[in-house]
């Protein structure tokens, strides 16, 4: 059975966001950087989970 597209979606948005807060706290020169790609992450998951209107 193929997971749906939200599954995907979550896997992908909690793979992204780990790896984006672990190597923030590795590396503490790029730290801003990494936590504007979380927050972008997290965004885009919020953007595409809400239903759309017809």
């Amino acid at each position: 059975m193929l997971p749906t597209r939200d599954e995907v979606l979550a896997a992908v948005t909690v793979i992204l966001v780990t790896g984006s807060l672990t190597i923030a706290i590795i590396d503490i020169s790029s730290r801003p950087l990494f936590l504007e790609l979380t927050k972008f992450t997290v965004g885009i998951y919020i953007g595409l989970s809400v239903p759309r209107t017809r």
